[in-house]
């Protein structure tokens, strides 16, 4: 060999090895312009961009704080612009003047996103924020319900020219206007900063207490209004709502628990969603351009609940921070470790080459033919497999679009066997005018599914799938019996005569028996189809000689079929020349599952004499493969044929299945009358239903009944299932109820809008009643677990299991147990701090838990610790540990209430169970 080809081949050596590495990701710069970063909803959105951005190492951040100036912002994103930015994202410190520069950039092909505040114009890609207009609307909402819809305000609104000022303003007013009784009396411009709103505040102290409400447009400059009312003692209780609600240290939602605030409007940062729409502009994947954010006012029903759960997401958040500090420590060790492999790995292969040089030399010519020849043959051979492969896709590819439109075929058979009996009862006298409406029902439906199947095989025919055997013992003239039941009617109208015999004297077959169903359902309607009336139709099973195989034949008397056709009949839609309406695919359908069942299946027929079909089947089961065999598992039935009757749909609504207040209720919610009377009388044994045919029914009733757990379809009238369960999850009234959707259409994107709706099961229709019956009771387990472990739900004695809580009572319990869940920790929690947090009076709390749950407000108080410390011992805690959780001082002072409590030890409780 050459010495240059063999410098070749180290060269190409070296570049291989060189090449395992992972290609680098693509770089991206994102700047981002913040109008003003102090104070803490801006600084929240920083952080929750970092967070976001931690999860995509490839692109760069640049930030800029332009405090509050918006000169100050232009010449900043100037700079951005020198720096070779991808994209921008802007918060504009005022519409106008930064409305120039932003669309300047938009105009040179740069994609920019605005966040919070909008510019003057719509030249950006995208705009993510809360709709600042529907703050605004609820915001008058809530204060007219506050003032009973007469009194004076006062709005403190931001910065003048910002978006999000002047749209607030707008909402507010606009909602307003239904209540001309409520007067804005005085409007401050208070710049978003706490610091000008107490000035202000001092300014025109008066105005200001002479307010029934004051209303400003974040809860920073509420504070600040708050803190000089109350610093001049003047009207210190005046109610001030905000917007904003930030978790955290003196922020909205703190300040609303101790009563500073009223109230506030949940005003998202999008921090996050910023980032992912960035990263989607980027990377050219679909993103929304207006990215609405939703909003809710949290006031003191809600405020302690948002509070705890805003504690549990920040715990969560810094585990997962922790963890991806975690493994980018791992990846730089893996990196350092796989570089010094790649070193030994390329020393090694440099070692192994050079060492072969001197024998590849001395062989060259030799070794270079050698080498052709087997590339010749490895390049052969791959051709080879090429175009096997492309035969077995395209064999594959047939057998899917031939399994299809055979499919399709089949629904025309029980559609036939569902007309017959129906025209049958039509024609019988003394018939009820309500059954016969159902009746003509049924008739009007199943020819609209027949006129629906013929289309869709029509416009199928290329369409693809595949046939799977699942072989089972079967007593075969039991079978043969079911399937001239199912034929009875249609040959009695026709007065053609049906009999069976078994000569072969086999009492039991192994096939697939949903599918030998369709063979012969398939070849007892087409002789009924080609038998005149007063024919006759014989099924007659035999042995062969041998007695290995058996022979099953369906003979008729009928037209017969012309030999001409009589060698085409199991070819894929060929139709002959008696049935132009047909899709000539049955017989080949037919075919294709006796092959499954390494049977053959063949035709005999004379003009006017009629025409034999001969199935011949392998006895016994040696000759079916292990993944043809059936596992033995419950069968997957639908919904019985017979429980879809015909109901009105306006006395199913109106009706509520109530058997025990102690049995769980479930709510069900579709538009489709059967399937409604299906399911309850399904479920109504075991639990207590409501109906629901649409939308507003259905948040009615779960607002109102709140229901243990919902089963929703998808498809409604006026709005989604997934509307109702987006509503229903994100009440804090019911967004702790378990709902399944149901639907019948499967696709992926279906089931991962469910999910990201929070829905807790999807099923699809047909669905099997027991998967259903077993999803309900595991998620009513499970939420009951749940509830016992984390919540600890309030858990009343037996006696009182039976009792129905009103709706008020309800709302109190979960008020109370927020409060006692959230302080458990603490050793001093009093009869006193209860009260406090729930605005009620210590004799007030006392008599209200005593008369609900049979108890004192203290001796609640230490069951609950009691049951949190069993839980907390079986998670391995130690006694120290489990003390200062479940509030007490010392390990000692614990063990000893819990021995009184339960008559046993810690440590031997423990032993115990693990035992």
């Amino acid at each position: 060999m050459p010495r240059s080809l063999i410098y070749v081949f180290l060269l190409s050596m070296l570049l291989f090895i060189s090449c395992q590495q992972h290609q680098p990701q693509e770089k991206y710069t994102i700047a981002f312009s913040q109008c003003i970063g102090t104070d803490a909803w801006r600084q929240t959105m920083l952080q929750e961009m970092k967070r976001e951005l931690s999860f995509h190492p490839e692109i760069a951040f640049l930030y800029a704080d332009a405090k509050g100036n918006s000169k100050q912002q232009i010449q900043q994103i100037e700079t951005f612009l020198k720096q070779d930015i991808d994209l921008l994202i802007v918060s504009p410190n005022e519409a106008d003047p930064l409305t120039p520069i932003v669309n300047s950039i938009y105009q040179q092909n740069i994609p920019v996103i605005v966040t919070d505040r909008k510019t003057s114009s719509n030249l950006y890609n995208a705009y993510v924020g809360a709709d600042n207009v529907a703050i605004g609307n609820l915001a008058g909402k809530y204060i007219a319900n506050t003032l009973k819809g007469k009194g004076n305000i006062s709005i403190i609104t931001g910065l003048k020219g910002t978006s999000a000022s002047i749209e607030r303003e707008k909402g507010l007013r606009e909602s307003l206007r239904d209540h001309p009784a409520i007067k804005i009396t005085h409007v401050l411009e208070g710049d978003w900063e706490r610091a000008k709103a107490r000035t202000l505040a001092q300014d025109h102290l008066e105005e200001l207490a002479s307010s029934d409400l004051i209303f400003a447009f974040n809860d920073q400059m509420a504070l600040g209004v708050r803190e000089i009312l109350q610093r001049f003692d003047t009207k210190a209780n005046q109610n001030i709502i905000g917007v904003d609600a930030l978790p955290g240290s003196g922020n909205g939602l703190e300040q609303i628990n101790k009563g500073y605030l009223q109230a506030s409007l949940l005003y998202p940062t999008g921090g996050a969603e910023a980032i992912r729409t960035a990263i989607a502009i980027l990377k050219k994947e679909f993103y929304q351009r207006d990215n609405l954010l939703g909003t809710l006012v949290i006031d003191s029903s809600n405020a302690n609940l948002m509070a705890l759960q805003s504690e549990k997401i920040e715990v969560q958040q810094s585990d997962i921070d922790r963890q991806q500090m975690l493994i980018t420590e791992q990846s730089k060790i893996y990196n350092d470790q796989k570089t010094i492999l790649n070193v030994l790995i390329i020393s090694l292969v440099m070692a192994v080459v050079f060492g072969g040089v001197s024998i590849i030399v001395i062989k060259s010519n030799w070794s270079k033919n050698k080498d052709l020849e087997s590339q010749n043959k490895e390049i052969l051979q791959q051709q080879q497999q090429l175009i096997e492969m492309s035969e077995q896709v395209k064999e594959a590819s047939e057998a899917r679009s031939n399994f299809f439109t055979n499919v399709s075929h089949e629904f025309k058979t029980p559609l036939t066997l569902i007309l017959a009996p129906v025209e049958e009862l039509l024609k019988e006298k003394g018939i009820s005018v309500s059954a016969k409406e159902q009746l003509q029902r049924i008739r009007r439906s199943a020819h609209k599914l027949f006129q629906l199947v013929n289309e869709l095989i029509d416009m199928h025919k290329i369409s693809k799938s595949k046939i799977r055997l699942q072989a089972a013992p079967v007593p075969i003239d039991h079978f043969i019996h079911q399937v001239i039941a199912t034929f009875k009617p249609l040959s009695t109208l026709n007065r053609i005569s049906l009999s069976y015999s078994n000569r072969a004297q086999i009492k039991e077959l192994w096939f697939d028996e949903y599918l030998l169903e369709q063979v012969m359902s398939n070849l007892l309607s087409n002789a009924i189809k080609f038998t005149e009336k007063n024919g006759k139709i014989e099924i007659i099973l035999e042995r062969n000689t041998f007695g290995d195989y058996v022979y099953l034949r369906v003979i008729d008397n009928g037209r017969g079929i012309s030999p001409e056709h009589i060698d085409h009949v199991f070819d894929p839609f060929y139709q002959g020349g008696y049935n132009p309406d047909g899709s000539g695919i049955g017989l080949s359908y037919v075919q294709e599952i006796i092959n499954l069942h390494h049977g053959q299946v063949t035709v005999s027929s004379k003009l006017n004499e009629g025409s034999c079909f001969t199935i011949r089947l392998p006895i016994g089961h040696l000759h079916l493969k292990n993944n043809e065999l059936r596992e033995t598992v419950p069968s997957t039935a639908s919904i019985p044929k017979q429980a879809l009757s015909t109901y009105n749909s306006k006395q199913l609504d109106e009706e509520v299945s109530f058997t025990s207040s102690r049995l769980p209720s479930i709510l069900l919610i579709d538009d489709h009358a059967d399937i409604r009377m299906f399911l309850k009388d399904l479920l109504k044994q075991e639990y207590n239903i409501y109906t629901a045919e649409n939308y507003d029914r259905a948040v009615e009733l779960a607002t109102t009944k709140y229901p243990d757990l919902i089963v929703c379809d998808v498809m409604l009238p006026d709005k989604s299932g997934i509307e109702v369960l987006k509503y229903l999850k994100f009440d804090a009234q019911t967004s702790h109820i378990p709902i399944i959707l149901l639907t019948a259409i499967d696709s992926d994107e279906g089931k991962i809008a469910g999910m990201r709706a929070m829905a807790d099961a999807y099923l699809t229709k047909p669905f099997n009643t027991d998967h259903l019956k077993a999803v309900i009771e595991n998620l009513l387990y499970l939420r009951k677990g749940l509830k016992e472990r984390y919540m600890s739900e309030i858990d009343p004695s037996d006696d009182l299991s039976e009792r129905e809580y009103s709706e008020q009572d309800k709302r109190f319990l979960n008020n109370f147990s927020a409060v006692v869940e959230s302080r458990l920790s603490d050793p001093k929690l009093s009869v006193e701090d209860i009260s406090s947090e729930l605005h009620m009076s210590r004799v007030q709390l006392y008599r209200k838990v005593k008369a609900l749950l049979q108890c004192s407000v203290n001796e609640h108080l230490l069951q609950r610790r009691m049951k949190k410390a069993q839980h907390l011992i079986m998670e391995g805690l130690n006694i120290n540990e489990i003390a200062e959780k479940v509030g007490f001082s010392s390990a000692a002072y614990f063990t000893s209430a819990f021995k009184k409590y339960y008559g046993i030890t810690p440590s031997a409780f423990k032993k115990e169970k693990i035992k």
